[in-house]
């Protein structure tokens, strides 16, 4: 991972209407094991907690046993979501309710797929369904484009496939 924590530039970002289904897809220059760990194990290093948090700057996002777990300075914690597959190093599907399963769940399968030269398509898929008692205004929705530009970044940028 020569280009782990490199300073290169993030992908253009365009927030997504916060209640279609998303999909995503970068592809970043290491293998795909390596791919795997940083989304995984490294996911505190690299989660947009200023923008995408439940404490705010300052917590801690892990994924812990079989859940992902978002934990504040102050010792705090909250269950984002529930780890219901785990192929390393090719997929990992969560079952996401931010604590919150009344207003309404997503299931986000993130996909690893090597391709040539040793590099590895990482891809985010997405589909939010609310609840009839939910308030769309009042529920923490994660922008997955945002989540994915973050990674690439950390990851050493996406790769020019020109």
């Amino acid at each position: 991972m020569h280009n782990l924590f490199s300073h290169a530039h993030e992908p253009d970002y365009v927030s997504p209407p916060s209640l279609v289904p998303y999909e995503g897809t970068v592809v970043i220059d290491v293998p795909e094991h390596q791919a795997f760990d940083g989304f995984t194990d490294a996911i505190h290093l690299w989660w947009p907690v200023s923008e995408l948090s439940v404490f705010g700057e300052g917590s801690h996002v892990a994924i812990l046993r079989d859940h992902l777990v978002e934990e504040s300075e102050d010792g705090d914690e909250i269950v984002w979501a529930e780890v219901q597959e785990w192929d390393s190093p090719e997929f990992i599907r969560f079952h996401w309710t931010l604590g919150q399963e009344e207003f309404g769940t997503s299931d986000v399968d993130v996909r690893f797929e090597a391709v040539e030269g040793g590099m590895t398509r990482v891809s985010i898929a997405c589909e939010r369904a609310l609840s009839a008692e939910s308030d769309s205004d009042n529920v923490f929705v994660c922008d997955w484009s945002l989540i994915l530009a973050r990674y690439a970044r950390f990851m050493g940028g996406a790769a020019k496939l020109d």
